[in-house]
């Protein structure tokens, strides 16, 4: 029995034989027809083709990107170019359109002052006290042109002719001018539709009410919110029926014989620009102004 496997070995050997031979025929048919020769090659140049077009997308992209970024190094430069022309263009149109506003100002200016019954001074304000600890401001005419102290002085705004105030003290060039609103300021005025006569003044500020004082009581049943209020004319710096302000409200106290009113200028202080110092042409000189500036 021990001897068994070996009395069966020429059995394995004989299956063996064909396979053996099929593997012989397919290498020597495989060698006959050359089919392997040049595979190495093949295959080593199909990686490094591989790799060639890596290389390659690479390259392109870093091309591209590189001519991108110039791209648009340029188109930043053309743009701050554009933006620095259309700058100037808009300053060019802005400064014009402040040309046409001026002189449309003037224009309007010049025509209100043609239309007045007195002799006029038209001068800019040129500086305004910045503590308004006095309620002041400077104009750019003075002596030379024929400015005198307490010439009343009045401004043309909205189509309405409006009093500023009045001269305080002249210079050769430039003269000091204290407006309505000042505290110091009294302006004999009436109630423009029921005539009721009082005594305007300011309280030293350009955003606070005029005060209209010493009004008959009567009055309060005769008076309107809007009321315009002008001035009299009668013993006084300024000429007569210079708006002042509209009535803006009414203070009654029972145990006063007078009505208090508070007024809004009819000029925005803030707004002025151009103002006109007057003197009333006296009929009886021949159409020269009376001295002083007084009527």
């Amino acid at each position: 029995m021990p001897g068994y496997p070996k009395a069966r070995d020429p059995d394995r050997i004989r299956r063996l034989v064909p396979i053996v031979l099929l593997a012989a025929s397919l290498v020597t048919l495989t060698v006959s027809t050359r089919s392997l020769v040049g595979m190495p090659e093949r295959v080593g140049l199909t990686v490094l083709g591989f790799f060639q077009k890596g290389f390659s997308a690479i390259g392109d992209f870093v091309a591209e990107t590189v001519a991108s970024i110039a791209e648009l190094r340029r188109l930043r430069a053309d743009y701050d170019e554009l933006a620095r022309k259309l700058e100037a263009y808009t300053n060019l149109e802005r400064g014009a359109a402040e040309l046409r506003a001026e002189n449309e100002r003037l224009k309007v200016q010049l025509g209100f002052s043609q239309s007045l019954p007195y002799e006029r001074i038209p001068a800019r304000i040129v500086a305004k006290d910045p503590e308004n600890l006095y309620a002041t401001f400077m104009i750019d005419k003075g002596v030379e042109a024929g400015i005198r102290k307490n010439m009343p002085v009045i401004a043309f705004q909205d189509g309405i002719e409006g009093l500023v105030g009045r001269v305080l003290e002249v210079g050769r060039g430039s003269s000091v001018v204290v407006p309505l609103y000042d505290a110091s300021s009294y302006v004999a005025s009436r109630l423009a539709s029921s005539r009721y006569e009082g005594l305007v003044t300011g309280q030293g500020r350009a955003d606070a009410p005029l005060l209209l004082r010493h009004v008959k009581k009567r009055a309060k049943d005769e008076t309107q919110f809007g009321d315009l209020v002008v001035t009299t004319g009668f013993e006084s710096l300024y000429p007569a029926d210079i708006a002042v302000g509209r009535v803006k409200k009414l203070k009654v106290l029972e145990y006063e014989t007078s009505v208090e009113m508070e007024l809004e200028p009819v000029l925005d202080f803030s707004r002025l620009e151009y103002v006109f110092a007057i003197r009333s042409i006296a009929p009886d000189t021949g159409g020269r102004t009376s001295p002083g500036g007084t009527p």
